[in-house]
C-alpha cells in the first residue's frame, strides 16, 4: 500500500529515543555521505525529508511560521497491515504504532502528523492527541482509506 505518512516536529527537536544516522558509501578508506538521515523502529524505517509543500497551508496559522522537520515513514506499513489484520483492538502498551507515536512526538509541545493513502488523499486536518492519532491511522488502514493531517499543541499554543 503507497501511504504518505509523515511526523512534522519544530526543526529545534532533538530525537532522543531513536538514533538518525547519515548512511555513507566507503570507498578506498574514504567514507562519502550518501542520502538522507535514516533510523529503524521495529519495522518502520523513517528517513529525514522535506516538509511537503502543499501540507503547510493546511495547519493553524501559528504552526504555518514554524520551521519543520519532516519524520517520514518510508516501509513498514505492510508489516503493520498484517499486524492489524490480526488485532485491531485498542491500543496495548507493547504497540509498535503507538510507541513510534509516543517516541516522536513524547516531549514536543507542537507536532504534526500526516496520513495520505496513495499520496493524495487528505480528507481532514484535526486537533487531536497520540490515541487519536494512532486511532486515525489504524482506522484507515483496517475500515476505510481516510486521509488526514492532524495538528496538537499543548501548553496553550
Amino acid at each position: 500500500m503507497d501511504v504518505g505518512f509523515e511526523f512534522l516536529l519544530p526543526i529545534e527537536s532533538k530525537i532522543t529515543t531513536i538514533k538518525f544516522e547519515q548512511p555513507v558509501y566507503e570507498w578506498q578508506g574514504e567514507k562519502f555521505p550518501q542520502g538522507q538521515e535514516e533510523a529503524w523502529f521495529h519495522y518502520f524505517k523513517l528517513t529525514k525529508s522535506n516538509v511537503p509543500d502543499h501540507i503547510i497551508p493546511l495547519l493553524p496559522n501559528d504552526f504555518q511560521g514554524e520551521q519543520w522537520q519532516c519524520i517520514s515513514i518510508l516501509d513498514g506499513i505492510e508489516n503493520l497491515i498484517n499486524e492489524l489484520s490480526v488485532d485491531t483492538n485498542v491500543p496495548k502498551k507493547n504497540d509498535i504504532l503507538l510507541n513510534l507515536l509516543y517516541s516522536l512526538t513524547g516531549v514536543e509541545k507542537k507536532w504534526v502528523v500526516v496520513f495520505e493513502p496513495d499520496y493524495d488523499c487528505i480528507d481532514e486536518v484535526i486537533e487531536g492527541d497520540v490515541h487519536i492519532a494512532f486511532r486515525k491511522v489504524v482506522d484507515s488502514l483496517t475500515l476505510e482509506r481516510n486521509g488526514f493531517v492532524l495538528w496538537s499543541c499543548s501548553s496553550g499554543c
